[in-house]
């Protein structure tokens, strides 16, 4: 007879059972919502015993029974990681139908697929007792987007660009400040020369564990606010980093197969409609008082006609200042007010000669996998997406692709 594929597995506590300050069953709980288990249930017994036909007399000795409902190989997997916490209580598995209700709903990612499946397995990390000026370097080459911060080979803690800005109050964006003279970066780092990794580090965010399903670590990962997280083992120490660019691997080869449940989605229904922009002709300065407010400091230029006809970024315009127009972009990029076009430079020069190629335009119509596929192959954030007519309707970025695979799920 074949294995059943959902089973139900009952473990039997009592009320006064502790581990780490706290009641068993909430730590047991929380250790299999950590390690992706699909649904678990506590209910309190009003009395019983055991194989010692010991009674127990008052409520806080009352029995207590987690019912965990799962797929029999996620069962598996995850029950001998709580054999440390619950000793020799008695544990029983037994099959059961569904009769109503979806464990694991159908989407790109199968209900085996972990995080240790996607994740990266070489990832960064820096000690919390590191100077601050050491956490930049994997930010300035574009090597992370999070970096994981350790105290004694545990991670206690993350670093993203979110915390260099609003902890450390770096306001230039990393990958810059190889593009500035030692004079210019001396007197950007200068407030940071004090600080060390440990002291602008989010101590709330720490990562997922290597046994978390995929759909689960997206969810904590969008909550956060990040675009990748740092991966745990069961220890509490780094085990590798998983992002938007493992997700898009993944949904690139599975749109490739017959299994791209998910992946028929259209870009037109998940892109972005109101996005910034600028126009050919477009004086410097006002659409430098818009790039230095957009994500990634780029913009998609289009022409008369809506056509994408070239991109702006702020790497370029910075690139080819001088002197004090120089100085004033870079006084505007550290201010923490709302700049005025007429702070910054180029108020009688055009975008024009400052553009990069357009890149690859995708038809609204286009499918996520398809889409998933051309930011991987340009290695950017972000596309244009055009009507029928060519005519630019919005962007797709990798965070709104990797919500709506979510939502999808």
């Amino acid at each position: 007879m074949a294995e059943p594929t959902v089973q139900r597995v009952r473990i039997y506590l009592n009320g006064e059972d502790s581990a780490d300050g706290q009641p068993l069953y909430k730590v047991v709980v929380d250790e299999l919502r950590q390690s992706g288990a699909t649904g678990v249930t506590v209910l309190q017994a009003l009395t019983g015993f055991g194989p010692r036909r010991q009674m127990l007399p008052n409520a806080m000795r009352q029995p207590v029974v987690i019912e965990w409902v799962d797929n029999a190989v996620r069962i598996q997997r995850l029950l001998p990681l709580l054999n440390r916490l619950i000793g020799d209580a008695l544990v029983t598995i037994e099959p059961v139908a569904i009769v109503q209700g979806v464990l694991r709903p159908a989407g790109p990612f199968s209900a085996a697929q972990l995080v240790s499946d996607l994740m990266q397995a070489d990832a960064p990390v820096i000690d919390a007792t590191a100077p601050l000026l050491d956490v930049l370097e994997p930010f300035i080459t574009g090597r992370v987007e999070v970096l994981a911060v350790v105290e004694n080979d545990t991670v206690i803690g993350t670093i993203s660009l979110r915390e260099l800005v609003w902890r450390a109050g770096l306001r230039v964006p990393p990958y810059l400040l190889s593009m500035l003279e030692p004079a210019e970066r001396a007197a950007v780092l200068a407030p940071l020369q004090a600080l060390t990794a440990g002291a602008i580090t989010n101590r709330e965010i720490r990562g997922v564990h290597t046994t978390m399903p995929i759909t689960q670590a997206l969810t904590r990962m969008i909550e956060w606010g990040y675009n990748q997280i740092p991966v745990l083992d069961p220890l509490g120490r780094l085990a590798g980093v998983f992002g938007q660019h493992e997700v898009l691997q993944a949904v690139a080869h599975r749109s490739e197969s017959e299994e791209a449940t998910g992946l028929e989605l259209q870009v037109g229904m998940v892109m972005q409609a109101a996005t910034a922009r600028a126009t050919l002709g477009q004086s410097l300065a006002t659409a430098l008082a818009l790039l230095i407010t957009t994500p990634g400091q780029s913009l998609f230029v289009v022409d008369g006609d809506r056509r994408v006809v070239g991109v702006l970024r702020l790497s370029k315009v910075l690139s080819n200042l001088q002197d004090d127009e120089r100085t004033s972009l870079l006084t505007a990029l550290q201010s923490t007010q709302r700049v005025q076009p007429t702070a910054l430079p180029g108020a009688r020069r055009t975008i024009d000669a400052f553009l990069e190629p357009p890149p690859p335009v995708l038809a609204i119509n286009t499918s996520l996998g398809v889409a998933a596929r051309q930011l991987l192959t340009m290695n950017t954030e972000r596309l244009p997406v055009v009507d029928s007519e060519g005519r630019l309707s919005g962007i797709i970025a990798r965070g709104a692709l990797v919500r709506a695979l979510l939502q999808h799920e």
